[in-house]
């Protein structure tokens, strides 16, 4: 039977630890790192440090190893088994578990880079078959942005509304009186509502221009507060003598 670095259940007997590893029976051969990373899905990642630092204590303590060939031996055992499983059939009746253990895995193995002070490198296979994975990845995540991007394209203009230079506070005035247009015969429905007074910031800045300029978003976003009653000090009211339009519904 092998020796092993990891610390394990004796035979037929009790675990004297949950962290320690094996079955029952106790034939080893040469699997103690499945034994390693099974009892490690039973732990799962919320103790994946505490189950890291128990083992490799145990190895280093006992002579077995210094702490950095310990680590060697983990991130190799980790990177070997990350790539089994990617090479595994999604149409396997294992596909599942497959799954959970993988993102177990990439967990343990992020957390082991995280603590990588032994100048460790995976192998260049190894590491060309991660980069690969997180390339496709991100050319899926590109491709799905794209996507969204065309889509958000057909509501795109190149021209703005051009609002008569000098009458901006006017138009603005318009703009408050949006929310307060009811219904006919509808008990007092509002006719538009929104969210919050930004909606009608980013409206005006977007789609409209006062003369030839660009609307300043900071300019307009002080002509508007969602307490009219109780206004922030940044609030700047509309003069009475810029409001020259009122919106009325059409007598009966």
């Amino acid at each position: 039977m092998r020796d092993t670095y990891f610390k394990t259940r004796r035979p037929f007997s009790r675990r004297k630890h949950r962290y320690d590893i094996g079955s029952p029976i106790g034939f080893w051969n040469y699997y103690d790192d499945n034994h390693f990373l099974t009892r490690l899905y039973v732990i799962g990642n919320e103790e994946q440090e505490q189950y890291y630092h128990y083992h490799m204590e145990h190895a280093v303590s006992t002579g077995k190893c210094t702490e950095a060939e310990f680590y060697e031996l983990v991130r190799e055992i980790v990177a070997d088994h990350i790539e089994f499983i990617r090479k595994q059939s999604p149409f396997s009746r294992k596909h599942a578990r497959n799954r959970v253990n993988l993102k177990c895995l990439r967990t343990f193995r992020d957390y082991l880079i995280s603590i990588n002070a032994y100048g460790y490198r995976d192998p260049v296979d190894i590491t060309i078959t991660r980069y690969d994975s997180e390339i496709a990845l991100l050319k899926k995540e590109l491709a799905e942005k794209d996507l969204e991007l065309d889509k958000l394209k057909k509501y795109e203009t190149e021209y703005k509304v051009r609002i008569t230079k000098g009458y901006l506070n006017a138009f603005i005035d318009v703009i408050h009186q949006f929310p307060e247009i009811r219904i006919p015969h509808k008990d007092g429905t509002r006719l538009l509502s929104a969210s919050t007074e930004s909606v009608w910031v980013k409206m005006v800045c977007k789609y409209f221009q006062h003369g030839d300029e660009e609307i300043n978003m900071e300019t307009i976003r002080s002509r508007f507060t969602p307490n009219k009653e109780n206004p922030s000090s940044k609030y700047r009211p509309i003069q009475e003598k810029d409001r020259i339009f009122r919106i009325l519904p059409v007598e009966d």
